[in-house]
């Protein structure tokens, strides 16, 4: 799970770090109460034990064209660059990274895992110049979805990896909002995106590409994980409305169970655990970071403070645990 500062939204290299962070999930990393200083990120982690979520690692930019990627260390002190990355995002149980490369040799493109013995598999996802993206794992680890994406912007379809077999398959769909990005439904059988036509909504996809639902006019999908930790609600940005309404919909059903209103700037992380929101920008209070809220819209906690120097931070939070 990416997240982004508010203030802006390669080769193959095995080292012993990434082989020690690769084989070592988040639930099983020394975890305390503290306050973790990021200064390659100009960020301060406000870590708990017993956190469902924790930062695995972050991007940042360096120019307009690039980012950097850090992976954070096996005792959670520290992260260190992993040069000719761009985007790094370690599997939720642990024992693998997602790693994509500034450059790929020959006619298509790829992501590279590495598993938890360090050993790297490069697979290629799709001919240049159509890029592969925005690395989403299931649940379980096991499979890895890319958003395939046209002119470095417009999505048109995902690629599937099975990490185990090391194997992809590329699908192409149409009709889908240029601007989302797939991720999997908890159960990590289906795929689901938002549309835009004549309503905003999201579709849920087989994993040929065929259509196997859709949902109208319940909104833009919020997160790169839009379901509850329990799987059985979906976030979105309310559909015609004005403000920062957030609505839940059971997943099952497709009705509405509840609105959520949070005033302040600020892009959606997701769910923190079945009776929370995450959240990251400018809050109504005036300070800038990732805070938790209940479903009321009061916030509970800060996860995260973004320094004044913070900008073009995408921060890599990786599931500790799963009620689903």
């Amino acid at each position: 799970m990416v997240i982004h500062s508010p203030l802006l939204r390669g080769v193959l290299i095995v080292s012993l770090l990434l082989t020690t962070v690769a084989a070592t999930p988040a639930s099983a990393q020394q975890f305390i109460d503290s306050d973790v200083d990021v200064p390659e990120a100009d960020v301060i982690l406000h870590e708990q034990d017993g956190d469902p979520w924790r930062v695995t690692a972050f991007s940042k930019a360096v120019s307009e064209s690039r980012s950097a990627a850090y992976l954070r260390s096996p005792d959670g002190i520290s992260f260190v660059e992993k040069k000719g990355y761009s985007q790094l995002e370690p599997a939720p149980k642990g024992g693998r990274v997602a790693a994509i490369p500034y450059s790929s040799p020959g006619a298509y493109n790829s992501v590279v895992i590495f598993d938890s013995a360090g050993k790297a598999k490069r697979i290629r996802t799709v001919r240049k110049p159509l890029k592969a993206t925005v690395p989403e794992w299931t649940r379980d680890g096991r499979k890895l979805v890319l958003s395939i994406q046209k002119n470095g912007i417009n999505t048109t379809g995902f690629v599937i990896i099975d990490a185990v077999t090391g194997t992809s398959k590329a699908v192409a769909v149409r009709n889908i909002d240029p601007a989302s990005s797939f991720q999997w439904t908890p159960d990590g059988k289906y795929l689901a995106v938002g549309i835009w036509e004549s309503d905003v909504g999201v579709r849920v996809y087989r994993q040929d590409g065929r259509t196997l639902r859709t949902l109208h006019k319940i909104g833009w999908m919020q997160g790169s994980d839009a379901f509850s930790p329990s799987g059985k609600q979906l976030l979105t940005l309310c559909y015609a409305t004005t403000g920062s309404h957030y609505c839940l919909w059971d997943f099952k059903t497709g009705k509405l169970v509840k609105r959520v209103t949070y005033t302040g700037m600020q892009l959606t992380i997701g769910w923190w655990d079945d009776q929370h929101l995450f959240y990251e920008g400018s809050h109504s209070e005036g300070s800038q970071g990732a805070v938790v809220i209940d479903l009321n819209g009061k916030i509970t906690r800060v996860a995260a403070s973004y320094t004044e120097k913070a900008q073009w931070v995408g921060l890599v939070y990786t599931r500790r645990h799963s009620s689903a």
